[in-house]
């Protein structure tokens, strides 16, 4: 079990709670949350970026974005970064450029609240650096 860090959840652009944050990296891949409230929930996941994705999706019903590096707009990650970190670390990509910036982060680093986006606009910027059409849209 890695330590826990404390990430910051924004409504609106302004910070409205605190969460802890414990990840377990060895698989199944897990993140514990306590929120502000007490309450504790384990979200489990084939990566550590699943598990992430699970949290975030549980904020958004609240109006809350996840203050983090792993809900930038643009992050991703890869197999082979997948295999060897259960995708604690990601791929941030140039947008204008269409490649990858050859920088990497922790998913779990805090982000400024400008920085973190909904799980949909991530993923649908995602596809449009790839340059494909995301299957899971309706047109």
């Amino acid at each position: 079990m890695n330590p826990s860090v404390r990430l910051e959840c924004a409504r609106d652009g302004a910070v409205v709670e605190t969460v802890l944050v414990a990840p377990d990296d060895s698989y199944p891949y897990s993140l514990t949350v306590c929120r502000a409230s007490g309450e504790e929930v384990v979200y489990s996941g084939e990566s550590l970026l699943a598990c992430l994705v699970s949290f975030r999706k549980v904020l958004e019903q609240e109006g809350l974005l996840l203050c983090c590096q792993g809900a930038r707009s643009d992050v991703t990650s890869s197999g082979m970064q997948s295999q060897m970190t259960g995708s604690r670390w990601v791929y941030v990509f140039d947008r204008e450029e269409r490649k990858l910036s050859g920088e990497v982060v922790d998913i779990l680093a805090p982000a400024c609240p400008e920085e973190a986006v909904t799980v949909a606009e991530q993923r649908a910027e995602l596809f449009r650096f790839l340059g494909i059409p995301d299957p899971g849209c309706e047109s």
